[in-house]
């Protein structure tokens, strides 16, 4: 191995960790009033930390100095979602106190940067490819949604991270249980991780229930293929194994599967309350009642309100139209002597359309895959295969999105929950752009874009790929001060507004 090969694979992780930091770090107290719904979140994790719950607030408006950044009482205020979330935000305040905006938001920042460390490390797993690493984690630490929401003290740059943390660990089982034989498997540490994982996400906004049971039918379906392939190896050698007998015992696994995950998910939910427990006095507590009655009675609560919000928003946006990212939620925005600071998702375009693109033909290949397999051919259903890559991904991104484009009722929904998304999205475009220009001839070779057997054709691609990374990268250098509040000038300012929905 060349010098260059071999320090390459520490220096490109670092270099993008460097870049990913930088985006989310510099100029992070600014502006130094609350935005958006940090108006919310940072005051209820600064009474969380005093009274192990929130409390109510003399003043609400975006100032947060000096008296205001105290200015609560002990009454227990109304909780909208689970405590984990608030709890990680006080991490920060414990460091740099209330009225530092540092203290708002470094936590959800470090947070982002490490979940671009960590895709790069699912996109690994995936293919046994750096290239789909580094890529993956380039494209993700210049994606703007992203940028956005773990540069601004919310809960879904927290619920990002731990549902591609969760993931990486279903991967892990899903590696381990590949080589394993028939019959029921009870030892599946990987798994366990993942429960408890996907239980810390549920404790930051229960929406990060939707990716935990996407991810268990993912593992479910795909040790039924494992079994009924078993079964054709087992017929094609002569011996009698019946296709049934493989679905009867995939489903005694996946009833095992759920028996392992679910607990392990609620126990780590339920220790996300323990604030509220060990602390009378918070919502929903009355005096008599077990805690878990009245936990019980706050979820059944939350649950109403949360199924009948229809307070209408201005940044209100039909799912449908996620994916391209056509209404992006304004978290901030001031005017002053022809200067514009502003704070807004806006989508990189080469990375969130490029993104739905891959996603699309990741779709291609997995359709395909799975009329060959109906048609009674023996597929390969482990990990680092063309088809369980592409079905990963896009089971990753469909479930932050499908879940709310099939509840239409609740019109109260925002385009910043799409950042659940953006891990997957960069994945998927890291999974094609490698394929097509041949980085590494394990990935999607042959099966998504064709082989290329010209030189020059192939030099071309990787060209093209390489102009493709540049554009993104200018990209977001032009973008980064409407996702970061940089005071720029008004007609630059403009010059952002693509769409009629980009503000």
């Amino acid at each position: 191995m060349s010098f260059a090969k071999q320090h390459l694979r520490w220096i490109a992780p670092l270099a993008i960790l460097a870049v990913a930091a930088w985006l989310r770090l510099w100029s992070l107290d600014k502006p130094g009033t609350l935005v958006f719904d940090e108006l919310y979140y940072v005051r209820d994790a600064v009474t969380q930390l005093v009274y192990g719950y929130p409390t109510v607030w003399t003043e609400f408006g975006p100032e947060f100095s000096g008296e205001l950044a105290r200015a609560f009482l002990d009454q227990a205020s109304s909780i909208a979602h689970p405590p984990l979330g608030k709890w990680l935000i006080g991490l920060g305040l414990l460091f740099f106190g209330p009225e530092s905006a540092w203290g708002w938001r470094v936590a959800v920042a470090s947070a982002g940067v490490l979940t671009v460390a960590l895709t790069m490390r699912l996109g690994w797993l995936l293919s046994r490819s750096r290239w789909v690493a580094y890529l993956a984690g380039f494209l993700l630490a210049l994606d703007g949604v992203h940028i956005v929401l773990t540069r601004v003290a919310l809960l879904d740059g927290f619920l990002t991270l731990f549902v591609v943390l969760g993931a990486i660990f279903v991967v892990r089982d899903w590696q381990q249980s590949a080589g394993l034989q028939g019959g029921l498997h009870w030892r599946r540490p990987w798994l366990l991780a993942a429960g408890l994982t996907f239980g810390a996400a549920a404790a930051v906004k229960w929406s990060g229930l939707y990716p935990f049971a996407a991810f268990l039918v993912l593992l479910t379906l795909g040790d039924l293929l494992r079994r009924i392939n078993r079964a054709r190896l087992l017929r094609a050698r002569g011996i009698v194994q019946s296709s049934w007998r493989a679905v009867l015992s995939a489903m005694r696994q996946g009833l095992a599967t759920a028996l392992i995950a679910l607990p392990a998910a609620a126990l780590a939910y339920v220790a996300s309350w323990t604030g509220w427990i060990v602390n009378p006095g918070g919502q929903n507590r009355h005096e008599g009642e077990p805690w878990w009655e009245s936990l019980w009675h706050w979820h059944v609560d939350a649950f109403a309100w949360h199924s009948t919000l229809d307070v209408q928003h201005p940044y209100q946006a039909n799912p449908l139209g996620w994916p391209l990212g056509l209404r992006p939620t304004a978290m901030y925005s001031e005017r002053v002597d022809g200067y514009v600071s502003a704070i807004s998702p806006l989508p990189n375009v080469f990375i969130t359309w490029g993104g739905v693109i891959a996603l699309l033909l990741l779709l291609w290949v997995v359709l395909g895959r799975t009329v060959f397999a109906v048609r009674g051919r023996i597929v390969s259903p482990l990990l680092g295969s063309t088809v369980a890559a592409s079905a990963f991904v896009l089971t990753g991104y469909l479930s932050g999105w499908l879940p709310w484009v099939l509840t239409p009722s609740r019109p109260a929904v925002y385009q910043f929950y799409s950042v659940v998304m953006t891990p997957f999205a960069a994945l998927a475009l890291a999974l094609v752009l490698v394929a097509f220009a041949r980085f590494d001839s394990r990935v999607l070779t042959g099966t998504l874009l064709g082989r290329v057997d010209d030189q020059q054709a192939l030099q071309s691609r990787r060209i093209a790929v390489l102009l493709l990374l540049v554009l993104t990268l200018i990209l977001s250098l032009l973008f980064w001060p409407v996702w970061s509040g940089i005071p720029i000038p008004e007609w630059f300012y403009r010059a952002h507004r693509w769409l009629p929905g980009w503000v």
